[in-house]
């Protein structure tokens, strides 16, 4: 059976197209070459042709005929597809692939002769392309007689062909080259994600707000889904006639947590008071990676005392043993008698309140005898301790034991015998992460969790597996650390896996227990005093400041006082837990501000022991216990060094070259501490006029109405004038302050209460000169000073900070409505006397400050409402407003978008 030549436009187009075989399938050609050509086949299409064999005569007997050199092709073809063999040898064909097999190896056999003739000969490759293709598989099997185009099959092609046929099929797959794209991955079985659009980066997909809204409609379809099907069971219960017992107060699934330095409050929104608990943890002392101890209070002063004593111990050895250099140490000598002996700052400043009690009570014609203060000290150092049977001791308390635990918190951890080796630490530093104690934030982060957890199945019986059926509303500072909310959102949501969250400022949420519209509210906590005016509902960002004191100062101004008093107990050490709470609540008994009860006084306290009766110590105060509050107003007591943390803790990773999502002016400086911390930096610079006497209103004041200043020539522009130059500097300010203001610190260096604020060239006001100052002269400017704002507003007394606060508060009667509604609340708050003190000495700072406020109010909190819990319980009256369910932020809203939801949600961020 032969078949005409197939038309030139029916050929197969895959013969122009296909490339020369690649490097190594060209190798395996040729193996298969010899391979042939060993068991007596003709692979090579141009070689000599056998006479003896039948296909040899299929165009012509000719061997150098094109025809002949052409079509001699098939000739091991069929033998690569032949039924018989393969079923024979092979195992067999399926009788349904027989014809598919024998088309597939025909066509390849025909592509890959093609392709060698076309390599070892150009010329022949056009007398090849006029030859006729390969005839129909089926037919060929039917006949097997030769015919000129037909296959006809041969025992030794057959042979060749079968052994053959396993490696044939899979090298003569010619893939073509492929170009390599730099950055992906290939030849892998992992997903390989697509190419990078550029117009839909994957890196601003939270900050397109068509992104976020998807992400927001999402989180509210599923939230009505869920409301729908909680629906729909009620419903479904109703009408199959079970009686529904199970019906639980929205309320009582809403968790109002609010973190503190001391205490942790936290409960459901349907208690009418939180449940509280220290808020630490104590770790065996050796373990692992768990940060330092806190600094004890009072330990920086001494140690700057041991280090001067050390100095001048070693001066004073090297002048007796000089032999040689007597000059130098003459010149040692004469330096340490220029230095003078030690004053300790403490006592220093000690006598700074003192002297200001003094002359208050000269001033309110208060007569006291100021040689009672020796008598007191002199009864104090004769008392003896007193020990209680332990069967008449009311403050006897059990000690917590080991057990093998690894951790204890809150009450148990405060009640362990020094003997365990356990150390106590608080999490929360200055309401925010205390990155001083703590190395890794991980850790950190763990111990909170841990904290939150134990206190939440001990105290409400809550389990983590019922994490997800309970919302969080969560109270954060006025002002503080972004990093702080956002961590522990995400342990929140993320790690503990509660359903939802909403965020609320403290000074928020004191409003709506207080009953109160506006306010300027004052909270006093253990470490940290904040002081923040609400307008009408809404926090006015730039009234913001936060003082860093709060009632353990107070405590350790207390111990200091009491320690030159001669205290009777005189191994007193406040890096002991029950020794600190000891203190604390002495504290809270005899501290007060009521400047008439100057006088020797009576008290007594109890020192437990972990071994043996419980000590009962009496006590006399003259002075100290009205002294040691002062320090709010005077905060040169306090030693602010000492109580600085080590800055921002970096979570997962965090580079300088990523910006955040959550940028806000939530810590950034305000306003208010701005206004406080004006005497640091120097006043706007005005044009140099011809007359250097400022201009005046005839009465010898500023016509523009500003503090009267009195301006002397420093040595340096003395010397600029007597040599004709112009000066360096501008003159020196001294600002007048107010006799009832206290002093504050500047760089170190305190000023006496009523006395001038002095203010050094360096920070005073330097005019813009109109002509360039000589390079010589220049040189010698300071520069100009830089400060931390944020933390040098942190040292202001807290009359200053308030009326600060308050002088932000906006128009003439927004200010007038925050002096009459001074709201103090926080745990120091309830200091006795504190209140009547502001009141007193805030008209006059607001007047200073060219406001019309003639007296100021001071509103209580809320009847038997302990002012600890006024912000959490203001939270739990938001939980019964419609309102909250605008603030909530979901847990799947929160894994997509992360910190854009709080920025969305929290206007204060």
């Amino acid at each position: 059976m032969t078949t005409a030549p197939l038309p030139e436009a029916s050929r197969p187009a895959q013969v122009d197209e296909v490339e020369e075989p690649l490097g190594e399938e060209q190798d395996q050609v040729e193996d298969s070459k010899v391979e042939a050509k060993d068991l007596g086949d003709r692979a090579d299409p141009v070689g000599p042709v056998d006479p003896a064999d039948p296909a040899d005569t299929l165009g012509s007997s000719d061997p150098s005929h094109p025809a002949a050199e052409a079509v001699a092709v098939p000739d091991v073809v069929p033998a690569l597809a032949s039924p018989a063999k393969n079923n024979g040898e092979s195992g067999g064909v399926p009788a349904g692939e027989e014809g598919l097999g024998l088309a597939l190896g025909v066509e390849v056999k025909a592509e890959e002769a093609v392709s060698v003739s076309a390599a070892q000969s150009p010329a022949k490759q056009g007398e090849a392309e006029a030859t006729p293709q390969v005839a129909d598989p089926a037919e060929g099997s039917a006949d097997p007689t030769p015919a000129p185009l037909e296959a006809g099959p041969s025992k030794s092609a057959n042979a060749a062909g079968a052994e053959a046929a396993p490696s044939a099929a899979a090298r003569r797959q010619y893939n073509r080259r492929t170009k390599v794209k730099e950055g992906l991955v290939q030849y892998t079985t992992a997903f390989v994600p697509g190419l990078y659009n550029i117009k839909n980066p994957a890196g601003d997909f939270a900050q397109r707000e068509s992104n976020v809204e998807v992400v927001r409609q999402l989180s509210q379809a599923r939230v009505k889904a869920e409301k729908a099907a909680a629906e729909e069971e009620r419903a479904r219960r109703a009408e199959a006639g079970e009686v529904v017992t199970d019906q639980v107060n929205p309320l009582s699934n809403i968790l109002i947590i609010h973190p503190g330095s001391r205490n942790l409050r936290f409960g459901r929104a349907s208690d009418f008071y939180p449940k509280e608990i220290p808020n630490c943890i104590a770790r065996p002392a050796n373990a692992p990676h768990r940060g330092s101890d806190p600094p004890v209070p009072g330990s920086r002063i001494k140690r700057l005392a041991q280090e001067d004593a050390e100095r001048r111990e070693a001066k004073r050895r090297k002048a007796e043993q000089g032999e040689d250099g007597m000059d130098e140490d003459a010149a040692v000598d004469a330096e340490e008698e220029d230095e003078g002996p030690w004053v300790d700052p403490v006592d220093k400043n000690i006598g700074y309140l003192r002297d200001y009690l003094r002359n208050k009570l000269r001033a309110n014609r208060l007569a006291t005898d100021y040689k009672e203060g020796t008598r007191v000290k002199a009864s104090n150092a004769r008392v003896k301790p007193e020990a209680i049977p332990e069967h008449n001791d009311p403050y006897r308390i059990d000690w917590t034991e080991l057990d093998n635990h690894q951790y204890f918190i809150g009450t148990d951890a405060l009640r362990l015998p020094e003997s365990s080796g356990f150390r106590v630490r608080w999490p929360i530093l200055q309401r925010g992460l205390n990155s001083r104690d703590w190395k890794s934030p991980q850790l950190l982060m763990d111990d909170i969790a841990i904290i939150l957890q134990d206190s939440l199945r001990a105290e409400l019986g809550i389990l983590p597996k019922d994490y997800s059926r309970f919302s969080v509303v969560f109270i954060v500072p006025d002002h503080g650390d972004r990093v702080y909310v956002q961590e522990m959102t995400n342990l929140f949501l993320s790690v503990m896996g509660f359903k939802e969250i909403a965020v609320h400022q403290e000074a928020y949420a004191a409003i709506f227990s207080a009953g109160m519209s506006s306010a300027c509210v004052v909270d006093i906590g253990a470490q940290q005093t904040s002081v923040t005016c609400v307008d009408e509902g809404m926090v006015n960002p730039d009234t913001r400041i936060q003082l860093n004191y709060g009632g353990d100062d107070i405590t350790a101004a207390l111990v200091a006082l009491l320690q030159r008093s001669s205290f009777p107990y005189k191994e007193l050490d406040l890096s002991r837990p029950q020794e600190a709470l000891m203190m604390d609540n002495l504290k809270i008994k005899i501290c007060t501000l009521e400047e008439h009860l100057v006088a020797s006084t009576p008290w007594d306290f109890y020192v437990l022991k972990t071994e043996g009766l419980t000590q009962k110590y009496m006590l006399r105060t003259y002075d100290e216990n009205i002294l040691a509050p002062l320090c709010f107003f005077d905060t040169r007591l306090i030693d602010f060094e000492e109580k600085k943390g080590s800055g921002r803790y970096e979570f997962r990773g965090q580079s300088a070259d990523v910006t955040d999502t959550l940028v806000t002016p939530y810590d950034e400086p305000t306003g208010a501490m701005k206004a406080v911390t004006s005497h640091l930096f120097p006043a706007p610079s005005e044009p140099v006029s011809a007359d250097p006497t400022p201009a005046t209103n005839g009465e010898g004041t500023p016509a523009n109405g500003g503090t009267p200043t009195k301006s002397e020539p420093t040595e340096g522009q003395a010397q600029a004038q007597a040599n004709g130059t112009p000066a360096p500097t501008g003159p020196a300010s001294v600002v007048q302050t107010p006799a009832v203001t206290p002093a504050v610190a500047i760089n170190g260096e305190t000023q006496t209460p009523g006395t001038p604020i002095i203010i050094p060239p360096s920070e005073a006001a330097t005019p813009a000169p109109e002509v360039a100052a000589p390079a010589s002269v220049a040189a010698d400017e300071p520069a100009t000073p830089e400060y931390d704002i944020v933390y040098e507003a942190s040292k202001s007394p807290l009359d200053a900070a308030i009326a600060a606060s308050i002088s932000m508060a906006g128009t003439e009667n927004k200010v007038k409505t925050a002096a009459n509604s001074i709201l103090l609340i926080g745990g120091s708050s309830a200091l006795k006397g504190l209140g009547a003190f502001i009141a007193e000495r805030l008209p006059s700072l607001l007047r200073a400050k060219n406001l019309p406020i003639s007296d100021v109010q001071i509103v209580p909190p809320p009847r038997n409402l302990n002012p600890r819990f006024v912000s959490w319980k203001g939270a739990s009256v938001i939980c019964n407003l419609e309102s909250l369910s605008d603030m909530w932020i979901r847990k799947d809203e929160w894994e997509a978008i992360g910190a854009r939801a709080l920025k969305d949600r929290c206007l204060f961020l």
